[in-house]
């Protein structure tokens, strides 16, 4: 009895470590209200996007702007967040590149509901990472020159920040269904 109560805990225990983990469902709605809030300062605005397709799409795609210069777009299906790109010009003000970095921080605290203390230091991170491998792009020569950090959070989340000499994209993919 004893034995086969200790084989079921064990594969209780390992079919808990091995299960997929569940896919982070950030809500559209929800996101656009929160990152207008989190952000008001810069004046965040979401406009669906015109979208010429042959073929039939569930996706709603919206453009989006801010002030500082910054804009991007996201893409939902199914009121779930698929898609969110914020992009801002480079060379940058150190005012600009600042609001980017907020507003980089407003988006993570919409979608993970982190508090503001975790987003600002996962959002200066990526930044410093990313402009770290800019720099190695430069030196090395590279034909591309350009600095891209990533991070994968639970859920099957990814983020990343893309840096180039023209321009900064920060993007956030929402798991697969």
């Amino acid at each position: 009895m004893r034995r086969e109560f200790a084989l079921a805990l064990v594969a209780l225990c390992v079919s808990i470590a091995f299960a997929p983990a569940e896919a982070a469902d950030i809500g559209c709605d929800g996101f656009i209200e929160k990152l207008r809030a989190g952000a008001g300062d810069l004046a965040v605005d979401f406009t669906h996007a015109l979208v010429v397709t042959r073929a039939r799409s569930d996706t709603d795609v919206f453009d989006i702007s801010a002030s500082s210069g910054i804009d991007g777009d996201m893409s939902c299906r199914k009121g779930r967040l698929i898609r969110f790109e914020a992009r801002m010009s480079e060379p940058a003000s150190a005012k600009a590149a600042g609001d980017f970095e907020s507003f980089q921080a407003s988006a993570l605290k919409a979608a993970f509901g982190w508090d503001v203390a975790k987003s600002r230091s996962t959002a200066h991170e990526l930044a410093i990472e990313a402009r770290e491998y800019l720099a190695a792009s430069r030196q090395r020569g590279d034909i591309y020159i350009s600095g891209k950090t990533e991070a994968h959070e639970p859920g099957g989340v990814s983020l990343g920040l893309i840096v180039t000499d023209t321009d900064s994209a920060f993007i956030i993919v929402g798991a697969e269904e």
